[in-house]
């Protein structure tokens, strides 16, 4: 990190003017070599910020989301805040985007900000550089801190070993001048502020070795299960718990889908039954105004029984003749395909005939070959050759062959007229068969037609119509009182499920709020605590190596002290007892060393 230089003479924390400092002026311009844009590094510097304002008194609200993308209105408190705790009587007194910077500069911040970063501060480009700045503030305010606190517990600085050493010499000296060699006492006094000395080192290094040690434990302790694991697990139980909650609401919403809808399908069959009851009843009043509107003696109703037994049988006999009838087309069907069949037959025979015919003929104007047995040469049929001789065959071929070609096709033409006639006349006999079916489908329809008229008055005539409209009445009040039962149940059932589902709605609220709460709070605390381990760590890392380098300024103040003595050793076997006083310091150096 780009910690501030140690100057223990800047011990004045002022900016009364803009003329002092806390560093040493004439810092050269440097690239700044720290990842500012790097998101781990911009969330380390905003945890220490946080860290260092909530623990400082600031008294504004400060969050992980407030220094994330900050207004100017935060970076002015923020920094104004800061700079009242080097310099309590600070305060702007022109532009602060003008001011930053000078102050800046005063305090030898290594890098410079320009004015447009400090005109725009929420800006991703502008921000990192300003955050990067407020780090660099604590750390100057905390190393500041440490400065006060050590000069206050009064350690020795850097020149109290020298002083010592300066007045130990001169008071040896005096003495060697008096005359007196005996230096035993400068010497015991000197080692006994040594040994002292060393005593404490040797205490604080036993009680950083113990922090140390404690820190590893609790180390190990972390090692193990963390406050953030056992958080997040506790968070993972909350989330699932959550799920659980979410899911029992979902399934008491589609429950409640279901009554509802099926409420709707109630009332739309109880809608349904009551326009059926309605129907029902202008059908009975109807039919009781027929039959009141009617004359009718005993012998008509026997004469109308008698009908309607007659009609009865009429229809029955119709039927069976409807079925006959459909028997017999389904027969000349039959008959006719199978005809058409032997026709498609006999027609593509006769042209396969015909085909071989063509060909015959074909074979006979052309010339036979030469390998053909019948074929001879033009000397030897008859009234062949040349020579004026008779041929070697009396008869031709192809004379000989005509007749029975020609006998062959008429045979071919007269099957083939054979067949046509049986189409032609299978032909009639389906559309004859077609014409019989459509005839008695209209005298069925006719039938049908005076079977339903039969049917009307008869339907007037019913003595059971009393009868059916007290059925009837009885089943309208069953199917009333069974609309009135569901419609209660699923109401008080929808009811139930409702306010179950408020109470469940509001306890998953309350469980996420404490959730939520509690979450916070245990995010808060493990920061907190992983602050409180890194600085306690980081302190201890400096104090160590402050340790180291102030040990190491010692043995590096006190080797000359210790070439001195050894030289005064080699000046004792000459010089006598002086020379002795003078090497017997190196005795105190060595136990210090």
């Amino acid at each position: 990190s780009m910690m501030p230089g140690d100057d223990r003479r800047s011990r004045g924390m002022s900016l009364g003017g803009r003329r002092s400092s806390v560093m040493p002026q004439g810092a050269r311009k440097v690239e700044d070599p720290r990842p500012l844009r790097d998101k781990a590094y911009m969330s380390k510097s905003i945890r220490k910020l946080i860290v260092y304002l909530s623990e400082h008194g600031y008294d504004r609200s400060i969050s992980s989301q407030i220094l994330t993308s900050p207004t100017t209105k935060d970076f002015l408190a923020i920094i104004s805040f800061m700079f009242a705790n080097i310099d309590p009587n600070f305060k702007f007194i022109g532009k602060f985007e003008d001011e930053i910077p000078g102050v800046l500069k005063l305090l030898a911040y290594p890098t410079s900000i320009g004015r447009s970063a400090l005109t725009a501060v929420g800006n991703p480009t502008s921000w990192p550089q300003l955050l990067a700045v407020l780090s660099w503030l604590v750390d100057l305010l905390k190393y500041h801190e440490t400065v006060t606190e050590q000069e206050s517990d009064g350690h020795f600085d850097s020149d109290d070993g020298h002083t010592m050493f300066v007045d130990y010499l001169s008071r040896a000296y005096a003495l060697f001048l008096a005359g007196e060699d005996d230096t035993s006492a400068l010497e015991e006094e000197v080692a006994f502020v040594f040994g002292s000395k060393n005593a404490q080192l040797r205490q604080q290094a036993e009680q950083l070795r113990a922090a140390n040690g404690d820190v590893e434990k609790q180390l190990q302790l972390l090692s193990g299960e963390s406050p953030l694991q056992r958080a997040q697990s506790t968070n993972r139980d909350l989330r699932a718990d959550s799920a659980k909650f979410e899911a029992h609401i979902g399934q008491l919403q589609e429950h409640r889908d279901k009554l509802t809808d099926k409420l709707q399908a109630e009332e739309a069959e109880r809608d349904s039954k009551q326009a059926e009851l309605a129907a029902v009843l202008a059908e009975v009043e109807g039919h009781k105004a027929t039959v009141a509107k009617q004359e009718l003696t005993p012998a008509d109703v026997a004469r109308m029984g008698a009908e309607r037994t007659h009609l009865e049988q009429e229809l029955a006999s119709l039927k069976k003749q409807k079925e006959a009838a459909s028997t017999e087309q389904w027969d000349a069907e039959l008959a006719v395909s199978k005809g058409l069949d032997r026709v498609h037959a006999k027609a593509a025979a006769a042209s396969e005939a015909a085909l071989r015919l063509a060909a015959v003929a074909a074979e006979a104007r052309m010339a036979p070959p030469a390998d053909d047995p019948v074929s001879v040469l033009p000397s030897v049929l008859p009234g062949g050759g040349g020579g004026g001789g008779g041929g070697l065959l009396s008869v031709d071929p192809v004379a000989a062959r005509r007749p029975a070609l020609q006998e062959l096709k008429a045979r071919l033409t007269e099957s083939l007229l054979a067949e046509q006639d049986a189409l032609l006349e299978a032909e009639t006999g389906q559309t004859r068969a077609a014409d019989e079916l459509a005839a008695q489908g209209e005298e069925l329809s006719e039938l049908k037609a005076a079977l339903a008229r039969v049917e009307r008055e008869e339907a007037a005539l019913r003595e059971q119509h009393a009868r059916e409209l007290e059925e009837r009445h009885r089943k309208a009040e069953a199917i009333h009182e069974k609309i009135a039962s569901s419609r209660s149940g699923l109401e008080s059932s929808l009811a139930g499920a409702q306010g179950e589902l408020a109470a469940l709605q509001a306890e998953h609220e309350s469980f996420v709020s404490m959730a939520t709460r509690s979450r916070e709070k245990m995010y808060n605390q493990v920061v907190g605590v992983l602050d409180t381990l890194l600085s306690h760590k980081d302190q201890m890392q400096d104090q160590l190596a402050d340790l180291k380098s102030h040990i190491a300024q010692r043995a590096a103040q006190l080797e000359p002290l210790l070439v001195e003595g050894e030289a005064g050793k080699g000046r004792a076997g000459v010089g006598g007892a002086p020379a002795a006083a003078v090497g017997r310091p190196s005795l105190g150096l060595r136990a210090f060393g």
